[in-house]
């Protein structure tokens, strides 16, 4: 059987970042990625590590409810590739990363549950990221974080340096998730080990809240383009960031700008903005995702038509 692991955590927690290095690190075994987007253009599938036919991405939709059943294809199409006799697909495990609203609570009964699933592959564990500058606040504002946090085996605490209480907010997931085994970290830095191998599929280790639904009012704004001026992009970018009445719950982009030798890579939580070089060569096309509250969408597209 075939184990799967769920890394859940909400916008911005760092799900990505983990994933990357739990697939650098040399103890982990040959791994199959599925990457669910929130929005219609893959954009954390290229900030994989290695990304290649192993990395699926299931976009426009999230992985609990609109694209679940795509879920259950893909692990079952995964796994037929794998037991094929010519140039089988090579991996041990599934980590399936959610999109930053998904519930695991729904997925960990899809595997569990479904006939062909329950025979083929176990829920090894859910690991779940929690914003330390921000879970406080959101476990009061975003009904989907105690779900994610209270269905977690193994918690990471992540991006302590932008936290002014870690206690608190160290106080505030316990509460939630009393029994997950809690690791604190900065840009995902923790140890592999104790996230893989943690246990059967024992569906008395989940403990969900009586309902999960999904915040109010979010919205999902996706941009594609060509080649864009670094230092406008710079201006676009902080404008979107900065702009006051949005809640930018998420900013995600890779970019094209010429006489940069690499992909320009943006990440974003609230106010926080970060834009540096990627790993990976520049794309064919740039892309942004913005996922928030308040969020004009047709603003957000001006502006980026001016800037390209």
């Amino acid at each position: 059987m075939v184990p799967i692991t769920l890394v859940t955590g909400f916008l911005g927690a760092g799900k990505t970042t983990l994933l990357n290095r739990l697939l650098a690190d040399p103890a982990t075994p040959p791994t199959a990625v599925i990457v669910n987007e929130f929005g219609a253009l893959g954009i954390d599938g290229r900030l994989v590590v290695g990304a290649s036919d192993e990395v699926i991405e299931l976009r426009n939709g999230c992985i609990c409810c609109e694209v679940r059943e795509d879920l259950r294809r893909t692990v079952l199409d995964l796994l037929k590739k794998r037991a094929r006799w010519l140039r089988p697909l090579r991996f041990d495990r599934i980590v399936v990363e959610t999109s930053g609203v998904a519930a695991p609570g729904p997925l960990v009964q899809t595997c569990l549950l479904d006939s062909e699933l329950a025979v083929a592959t176990r829920v090894d564990g859910v690991v779940a990221l929690a914003h330390a500058g921000l879970v406080v606040a959101q476990l009061a504002t975003h009904p989907e974080v105690p779900a994610q946090l209270a269905c977690a085996d193994r918690i990471v605490l992540n991006h302590l340096d932008q936290a002014a209480d870690i206690d608190a907010a160290e106080a505030a997931v316990r509460a939630v998730a009393p029994l997950a085994e809690l690791l604190r970290g900065v840009r995902a830095d923790v140890p592999v080990a104790p996230l893989l191998n943690i246990g059967g599929a024992d569906p008395t280790r989940w403990i969900l809240p009586p309902l999960v639904t999904h915040s109010a009012g979010i919205v999902t704004a996706s941009l594609r383009g060509g080649a864009i001026d670094l230092a406008r992009l710079k201006m676009y970018l902080q404008f979107v960031a900065s702009r006051r009445g949005w809640e930018v719950l998420r900013l995600k982009g890779i970019f094209r700008c010429p006489g940069v030798a690499t992909a320009v890579v943006a990440q974003g939580v609230h106010q926080w903005l970060e834009l540096g070089p990627g790993a990976m060569p520049p794309p064919e096309e740039s892309a942004l995702v913005v996922i928030g509250r308040g969020i004009d969408v047709e603003e957000l597209r001006r502006g980026w038509d001016v800037i390209r």
